[in-house]
């Protein structure tokens, strides 16, 4: 009789855990760090200095994303040590973290999926131990440090797959050890999917040796003529692809000559087609979705503002979507890393900052509802059943238990409770 009722208690408080589930609000602030080093503060609404978590957080957010470059030679920054510092930071901060990996020494994309200079694979098995140690060596360090993230993405817009080469255009061909996913399974084109799946659960199986509970992430781009990307996951699940949530890509503004009206409108317009298309995935995979990445205009400030409320409306109403990230949501007045200069790249135009270096009106959707305030700042409650009388018990009506006796142990934030 004590054990069905124990049993009962925990399965009734884990249904009460399940149903307050956070709605999570973010940011990438990988720049960060660059930022501060280039003479960059940042400021809340009174213009006082504030440190960039703390100032993320006070705008409503609990979370921030943070990227991982293999070996960052082109920019010096988003390296393990860099990594490492931001997470402790934002950790301080209340925050949850997650981790992409580019799997690359610069910026990874549907088009760019370079593989890292120092990682010398002929094949595709050497490329894998590659990706297993990469992941392996930052998660560890983070882990050394004290920082658990809550998820860790396993490449970043992988659309196309993860370590592919340049095209060459002198021999027109990819990269034959390459995880080229998409396009053709001709060996002169990259490996095909079992190549990409190799790849990506290498990254996969490291991440949950490391932190067995992580959540990891497969993220693909979208555009506005994407109605459907279940092909994509249901080939990466043909091919064995192991993947715990999908996360997703939505930038909804679009530059538009008539001006921000226009712009505005056809953001909204946007935001329906990706709930949609984010409930396809959600109900043909039954996974949950993430929007890892998101940005309006910076100049744009009313409709900036009125498109990102529009999207966590509809997120929110929608069983589909757990949260939303902002992309590098801090720079302003037109601040570029310095490796852009060198790349001929111009300024990021997706800020969410004035350019006196105070958020903008644009990141007031990230502020919680007064539900998500209220179950926010509590740290769920872990019940475990015990009877070896190592840690303190508790009996199923509340009261301490003596060692030998059957009983839970209660813990919070993984602190058993006295």
């Amino acid at each position: 009789m004590q054990r069905f009722l124990l049993l009962t208690l925990i399965s009734a408080i884990s249904s009460l855990m399940a149903s307050a589930q956070y709605f999570w609000r973010g940011a990438d602030i990988s720049w960060s760090s660059e930022m501060a080093a280039d003479g960059k503060s940042f400021y809340n609404a009174e213009g006082e200095a504030t440190e960039i978590n703390t100032l993320m957080h006070g705008c409503g957010m609990n979370a921030i994303r943070l990227r991982v470059w293999a070996e960052p030679t082109l920019g010096g920054w988003c390296g393990t040590q860099d990594v490492v510092e931001k997470a402790l930071a934002a950790k301080a901060a209340g925050m949850e973290v997650m981790i992409d990996f580019h799997y690359s020494d610069f910026f990874a994309d549907p088009g760019r999926q370079s593989i890292p200079s120092e990682w010398n694979a002929t094949d595709i098995a050497a490329l894998a131990d590659c990706v297993s140690k990469h992941t392996t060596d930052v998660l560890q360090a983070l882990k050394t440090a004290g920082v658990t993230p809550r998820w860790v993405q396993i490449g970043n817009e992988t659309r196309n797959g993860m370590l592919f080469s340049t095209y060459d255009a002198a021999s027109h061909s990819w990269n034959t050890a390459s995880g080229r996913a998409t396009g053709s399974t001709d060996a002169s084109k990259g490996g095909g999917w079992d190549h990409y799946v190799r790849l990506s659960n290498a990254g996969y199986d490291a991440a949950k040796s490391v932190f067995p509970d992580v959540c990891c992430i497969s993220h693909l781009d979208t555009r506005s003529s994407d109605t459907d990307l279940s092909w994509w996951f249901y080939s990466f699940k043909d091919n064995g692809g192991k993947v715990d949530m999908i996360g997703l890509s939505h930038y909804p503004m679009s530059w538009n000559a008539s001006g921000e009206s226009a712009a505005t409108n056809t953001g909204k317009q946007r935001n329906k087609s990706f709930m949609e298309l984010a409930e396809k995935l959600h109900t043909n995979f039954a996974l949950p979705v993430m929007v890892v990445e998101t940005g309006v205009y910076c100049e744009y400030t009313t409709g900036g503002k009125e498109v990102m409320e529009d999207l966590f409306e509809k997120c929110r109403n929608s069983d589909a979507v757990d949260g939303i990230f902002y992309w590098e949501p801090e720079q302003y007045n037109w601040w570029k890393p310095a490796i852009y200069t060198t790349i001929g790249w111009t300024n990021y135009n997706m800020c969410a900052f004035y350019n006196d270096g105070r958020p903008s009106p644009i990141l007031d959707a990230f502020q919680p509802t007064p539900e998500e305030s209220a179950t926010e700042g509590i740290a769920p409650i872990t019940v475990t059943p015990r009877n070896d009388g190592s840690q303190p018990l508790f009996s199923i009506d509340g009261r301490r238990a003596n060692a030998g006796q059957h009983g839970i142990i209660i813990s919070r934030n993984g602190k058993v409770l006295q």
